[in-house]
């Protein structure tokens, strides 16, 4: 191990130099510690540690120093971000860091300009910085200049890698640098940054797909801005505070409980910093337009702002470079944009409103606030109904998942990633980009690449084959008369449009357009009509005139609070793990120290009615609504018992976080548990073939319904804890 002095004595001159005007005394421990494995050049790396803790230079100051020792034409060090705007940011910072070398730093992604990015077609070198949306565009289009372009390329840094994982994007991502690797005829070293990881088990095999003779190493030294944690849990009723959406002129679906949250958010964040995060885009624009709305009713400048991917551009910029000056108090509401790290000054403190979606994410966005004060401030904000509306109101679930998620956090456990999916949708995608790069290809050629040593290897030959036919079936493909394959019509048409670079879905979104001035882009299903109002970036608008062709929306300003528009939401995907620790808060019935009153309260009910019913001792109770279950499983193994349970003419539905059957005796359960136990499927798919549409992902629509099922059946169904679950049921009945 390396000690700081003399890591920094293994820099590059040039790169010493930039350490010096940096004004920093010495290299950090994640700095000192990445020096050596990345200077060796002969195994991946992992970077975890927190947001601001030198992760981007921890990795580029070894990798710009091997790369100016071993000097080749062509990219050195191709940088992968999930945003164009953290590219933009990095490419800025890394500019900096460069000069004094002879390396070019180029931001490659749909808003550089063509100009630019033909020059380093034509004179490919140094650090590139892309999207994988347009590294596929160069994977299809430009084949042959990546293949002379990637003859010096030595590492593949790739930021933010947790938000890739799991996700279409990141399958997509491995594929991509699978094939980068092939193209290079060598295995080029892969680094991955992120602040959310503390082992290696389920990064190595994610990172590198089907090379486990390949060493990944994580570097994960210990927080560079101490442990030090500030908490508070605020619990709300949602009917506990007068309604006064009459007194004001806002909609009725702002609950007094959204007032009061604002309020608060108001009362303790005014003056300062702060990012706010909630689970979806209707939620923030809500509590945004109720904090313009208090301020100004208080008369005060407007500090608290919205930030969602549907804004224009220049609005979320405006809002960004707002938080990066820190000149002015800024509290941002936001949903999952501003968790990934583009670089903004420090934050007093997080706040989440809801329970949060993953623990992982929770740890993302709290590495935002203590950078300074070495204190990190955590802030939750969560409603409960009141207890006769449901089991869920009665349980106050919300408040003990979110419990449940903080203490797993504190015990530093993340949600593990899928380490194998089909993902047909990515295969569609990546098999006709393999074919259009080179104009045919063989399919044993195809599956050699893509499935026996690429990511996608849970389709096997003869699945395969069922993939293809269905491609060709659609016109996708055709068959040559030497046995190849090539594009067929379709397929060129769909690879033609610059929407197939990306894995998910581009839904047609709709111009809000105030002024001549584009304000941002909702996807919409159906538009709204003329006098219609509605929240967006914080400000309530009326619909003046629309476009129905080309999907635009004119408004004015309305001077009242009006609804946001619905534009979807996030779904949580909760784990096994974050149940059992749920669980085991109500059995313990140990409440926090970081509750308020009311959060206490509502954790003093939820532990009154798990006594009440009984639930440390039995998983079932009867309800007047029917029987409900409460496995405490995740959300795949719900999924899968009221699939089951349906299987058998049982009226099964998730609610909340258990299960309600409706208007059946225990009888008739025992009845339908007997069964499944005694005959069980015969395969996974048996027990969704009744779903009507399986179609979630984006080119799934070109897939056969046999594949959709088994793609389907592998993301959602978890038979194993389902079972188990109905195992234990059954003596109970």
């Amino acid at each position: 191990m390396l000690t700081p002095k003399e890591a920094f004595s293994r820099l590059a001159p040039p790169l010493q130099r930039f350490v010096y005007k940096c004004g920093w005394s010495e290299l950090n421990a994640l700095q000192t510690a990445a020096m050596e494995p990345i200077l060796q050049h002969n195994s991946d790396i992992v970077l975890s540690a927190a947001t601001a803790s030198g992760k981007t230079e921890a990795a580029f100051l070894p990798a710009v120093t091997y790369v100016l020792t071993h000097p080749k034409p062509g990219f050195r060090i191709l940088y992968i971000s999930p945003l164009k705007a953290l590219i933009n940011d990095q490419a800025r910072r890394l500019e900096t860091l460069a000069m004094g070398t002879d390396l070019k730093v180029t931001p490659w992604h749909g808003d550089v300009t063509s100009a630019r990015k033909q020059h380093q077609l034509q004179h490919p070198e140094g650090i590139v910085l892309i999207t994988p949306e347009s590294l596929e565009a160069l994977l299809l289009n430009h084949l042959s200049t990546l293949r002379t372009a990637l003859s010096g390329l030595e590492y593949i840094i790739i930021d933010e890698f947790h938000a890739f994982m799991g996700a279409q994007r990141g399958i997509q991502l491995m594929s991509q640098l699978h094939r980068l690797d092939n193209l290079a005829g060598r295995r080029i070293v892969r680094i991955a940054l992120s602040a959310t990881f503390s082992n290696i088990t389920n990064i190595q095999p994610y990172l590198r797909p089907h090379n486990p003779g390949f060493a990944c190493q994580l570097i994960n030294p210990p927080s560079l801005h101490g442990d030090s944690l500030a908490i508070q849990l605020r619990g709300y009723d949602a009917e506990s505070v007068p309604a006064e959406s009459e007194n004001h002129g806002g909609p009725p679906s702002v609950r007094s409980a959204e007032r009061q949250i604002s309020r608060d958010i108001f009362r303790l964040l005014r003056g300062n910093n702060h990012l706010v995060f909630t689970n979806s885009r209707n939620q923030t624009e809500l509590i945004a337009g109720v904090l313009k709305e208090i301020s100004t009713q208080e008369r005060v400048p407007l500090e608290f702002f919205p930030h969602h991917g549907a804004l224009s551009k220049q609005l979320r910029e405006s809002l960004e470079l707002r938080l990066q000056q820190g000149r002015l108090p800024t509290t941002a509401i936001c949903t999952s944009t501003l968790e990934l790290g583009i670089d903004i000054a420090d934050v007093n403190s997080i706040g989440q409103v809801g329970a949060p979606l993953s623990v992982a994410a929770l740890r993302q966005r709290l590495g935002r606030s203590g950078r300074r004060t070495r204190q990190a401030v955590l802030r939750l904000f969560i409603t409960e109904k009141e207890e006769t509306s449901s089991l869920s109101s009665q349980l106050c679930e919300d408040t003990f998942l979110s419990i449940a998620m903080v203490e797993l956090l504190l015990k530093r456990w993340y949600e593990p990633p899928a380490l194998a999916e089909y993902s047909f949708s990515v295969l569609l995608q990546q098999t006709l980009s393999v074919i259009g790069s080179v104009g045919s290809a063989s399919a044993q050629n195809l599956w050699n690449l893509l499935c026996c040593t690429g990511p996608f290897s849970l389709v096997d030959k003869a699945t395969f084959a069922a993939f293809l036919r269905s491609l060709a079936e659609h016109d996708l493909i055709v068959q040559l008369n030497d046995g190849t394959l090539t594009l067929g019509v379709a397929g060129e048409m769909l690879c033609a449009d610059w929407r197939f670079f990306a894995a998910f879905n581009n839904l047609d979104e709709s111009i809000i357009d105030y002024d001549h001035r584009e304000i941002g882009r909702l996807p919409l299903v159906r538009l709204p009509k003329i006098d219609d109002t509605f929240l967006f970036a914080g400000q309530s608008w009326k619909v003046i005139y629309l476009n129905p062709q080309k999907r635009i929306i004119g408004v004015k300003p309305y001077d009242k609070l009006a609804e946001p528009l619905n534009a979807g939401s996030g779904a949580a995907q909760i784990c096994d793990e974050v149940c059992a620790s749920m669980r085991a808060l109500y059995v313990s019935g140990a409440c926090p120290p970081f509750l308020n009153k009311t959060a206490r309260e509502h954790f003093a009910r939820g532990q009154d009615y798990f006594s009440h019913y009984n639930l440390a001792n039995t998983p079932i109770i009867e309800v007047p609504q029917g029987i409900a279950l409460f496995p405490y499983k995740g959300t795949r193994t719900l999924f899968t018992l009221v699939r089951l349970l349906r299987r058998e003419l049982i009226r099964a539905r998730i609610e909340g976080l258990h299960i309600l059957i409706e208007y059946c005796s225990r009888e008739n359960l025992k009845q339908a548990v007997t069964q499944l136990l005694r005959h069980p499927p015969v395969k996974p798919s048996d027990i969704i073939n009744k779903i009507y549409s399986l179609e979630e992902n984006k080119f799934d629509e070109y897939i056969s319904r046999p594949l959709q099922e088994l793609d389907f059946a592998h993301r959602h169904l978890d038979l194993q804890g389902a079972y188990a679950f109905l195992r234990d049921l059954a003596p109970l009945l």
